[in-house]
């Protein structure tokens, strides 16, 4: 497998060149001959043709994966495919105004999350069919399958997910002789064990700065782990009476004036974390396998790396419940070749080139098949850890709510960091917790009533 990857690997750094924002790429023959068909060989059935939107991904080579797949289908079915990769900072504002013109392309990979931010209208189109028929020859994760639901319904095909682990400095934790820990319980006694503020050693690197959307997220985990939340299953709004929510401010507020969480948090960003664990200052830290990425592939980290042990996320008392981010294939409603596009799933979808293409992007996604627990590329170290989490990741923005409504409201309400926000200013004085949780509801309300309407 190894050393099939890396032939492909080596093929695909000749194939198309990025050019502006986006890279566009098209099935050719040779001078003289359609795109469909050559003199020497006729083209398979099919015809047509599919238009391909992808976001790009966090490396180029792995782009290139998906842009030789995407010739291949070309080539193999007779159907001119046009593909575009589009930078991260640009695909939604891209395909906002192609769903505005009403020129959508044909097939775009989607999150639960892009689905919702169109509430009350929706772009995409049903693939619970899809989904079931895929599902039924190769068996997905519960959490995937049916976690990526919207009342019901499947918008896209799930293709690969992220995970957040926990990166644990094990020399740290031998030191003091402390236990690893299970549980969110033993993960904040452990904290406060191996803090040494005098020495700039901090058990555990959460910011809450009012931008820091990483740890928006790992709040959220601790909330919903101890049966806290902001809305519930139906959609009402209970932030202002959620014991659950309480209980996560007191015990994060209590962390940061035991010195067990880094002071400079307060100020941080999305990147905090990182650096935080990288300059040798936090014992832990809550992020995505980009930070594994970090730290083994650069020398000036080798110890570090070498001390470094990535774990799941521990146990909750009431719920288990992680932040789950899965990405999939979705059909535009508007598609001129919904048949092509369906086809292009099946196709991706195929055991050998997907194992493959998740060895190549392995620890940062993890795979939506449940016949990887346990192989030779997921079944030790942090891909073993990559792929554990994403299995049970049923958590989403909005989490407990099951309603379309709800979700909406939570998703557009997520990107303001209000849980982040929130515990900045209770940490800094600004504002005491009864007023803090009041601002959280008021402004949880007031984007309710812009989504509505009312």
């Amino acid at each position: 497998m190894k050393k099939l990857l890396a032939i492909i690997l080596a093929a695909v750094m000749v194939l198309s060149i990025f050019a502006g924002c986006g890279k566009q790429t098209e099935t050719a023959a040779p001078a003289g001959e359609t795109k469909a068909q050559t003199a020497a060989e006729p083209a398979p059935a099919g015809g047509g043709s599919l238009v391909i939107w992808v976001e790009k991904s966090f490396s180029e080579d792995v782009d290139k994966l998906i842009d030789q797949r995407i010739q291949a289908f070309g080539q193999e079915k007779g159907v001119e495919v046009k593909a575009e990769f589009i930078g991260a900072t640009d695909y939604m504002t891209k395909l906002n105004a192609a769903v505005e013109a009403g020129n959508v392309p044909d097939l775009t990979l989607a999150n639960p999350y892009k689905v919702v931010s169109y509430y009350p209208s929706n772009p995409y189109s049903d693939v619970t069919d899809l989904v079931e028929e895929i599902d039924a020859q190769r068996p997905m994760f519960d959490a995937l399958k049916d976690g990526t639901k919207i009342e019901g319904v499947n918008y896209f095909v799930p293709f690969y997910a992220a995970s957040s682990l926990l990166f644990l400095r094990k020399d740290l934790f031998e030191a003091k002789g402390v236990a690893l820990p299970t549980t969110w319980e033993e993960l904040w006694d452990a904290a406060i064990a191996v803090s040494d503020p005098e020495n700039g050693i901090y058990g555990l690197g959460m910011g809450c700065g009012p931008t820091d959307e990483d740890c928006e997220n790992s709040f959220r985990a601790m909330m919903w782990d101890m049966g806290g939340c902001l809305m519930d299953k139906d959609g009402n709004i209970v932030a202002g009476t959620d014991a659950g929510l309480s209980a996560m401010i007191d015990k994060y507020v209590e962390l940061y004036e035991a010195e067990a969480i880094p002071p400079a948090a307060i100020t941080w960003d999305s990147g905090g974390n990182n650096k935080t664990y990288l300059m040798g200052e936090s014992a832990m830290v809550i992020n995505v396998p980009t930070l594994y990425n970090a730290i083994r592939n650069d020398e000036q980290y080798a110890e570090l790396f070498a001390n470094t042990l990535v774990l799941n996320l521990p146990a909750g008392s009431a719920d288990d419940a992680v932040f789950g981010n899965p990405s999939g294939w979705a059909i535009m409603k508007d598609a001129k070749n919904p048949e092509n596009a369906r086809e292009f799933i099946k196709y991706v979808s195929e055991k050998e080139w997907y194992d493959t293409y998740m060895d190549a992007i392995a620890p940062v996604f993890a795979p939506v098949y449940q016949d990887l627990v346990g192989s030779e590329t997921w079944g030790s170290g942090v891909n073993k850890q990559a792929i554990e989490y994403v299995q049970n990741a049923t958590g989403y923005y909005g989490y407990p709510c099951q309603t379309l409504e709800g979700r909406a409201i939570a998703s557009k309400n997520y990107y303001s960091f209000p849980i982040a926000r929130m515990l900045n200013s209770i940490v800094t004085g600004s504002a005491t917790k009864d007023e803090a949780i009041a601002q959280l509801e008021k402004e949880l309300k007031d984007t309710a009533s812009a989504v509505t309407g009312g």
